[in-house]
């Protein structure tokens, strides 16, 4: 853990993506290590194509469910541009950014009403605000897995090699297992997928 004894993690992706799902499971296994944990609202438009935004705060410092601008040690991003997005205001110089290279324009660059950038782009910005990027396409394995729907499960298990964070992995299959236990085996095997891209 970090200043405070806290670690601020920020989720950023575009409605549809199970941006949710994926930070009420971080926080559940963050309670079942008997850490301290706050979930933040959800920001934008959580519609299906919106910009969807949570906040997990973890440790014995937290006091409220927002941190402060550029005091996120990690940003995880179910989609590039929002991850972007996110870690241009939260991330910390030392922090780490984990994000799918899938591109999925929100509903303003469909109207064009904003640009989408190059990804190589985004990732070099990226690699301008942080110390780390872990970035790879979490869409392609989630496919393999069982369907688009378990990117989020892939990212999950990306992020679950994050040293920084220290969640053991017996910890998030214990609270995949309760939160969705349909589809149970697909979404492990997301999740274990996940994490072994990043071990590689």
């Amino acid at each position: 853990m970090q200043k405070e004894n806290t670690t601020n993690i920020i989720i950023a992706g575009v409605g549809g993506q199970g941006n949710i799902l994926a930070s009420k499971i971080l926080a559940q296994c963050a309670r079942t290590q008997n850490l301290n944990v706050i979930v933040g609202e959800v920001f934008g438009v959580s519609q299906r194509g919106g910009s969807v935004t949570s906040q997990v705060r973890i440790g014995e410092g937290v006091l409220s469910p927002i941190s402060v601008e550029h005091d996120c040690q990690i940003v995880l991003g179910l989609e590039p541009m929002e991850a972007l997005r996110a870690a241009t205001l939260y991330v910390k110089a030392d922090g780490v950014v984990v994000t799918n290279v899938r591109m999925y324009p929100t509903i303003r660059v469909n109207m064009d009403k904003d640009k989408y950038p190059a990804i190589k782009e985004i990732l070099g910005a990226l690699e301008n605000l942080c110390e780390r990027i872990i970035s790879f396409d979490a869409t392609v394995l989630a496919e393999k897995a069982g369907g688009v729907v378990f990117t989020n499960m892939v990212l999950l298990g990306a992020l679950s090699t994050v040293k920084r964070l220290n969640l053991s992995v017996k910890c998030y299959e214990d609270v995949i297992s309760m939160v969705v236990p349909r589809s149970l085996d697909k979404n492990l095997k997301a999740f274990h997928m996940g994490r072994q891209e990043c071990l590689l």
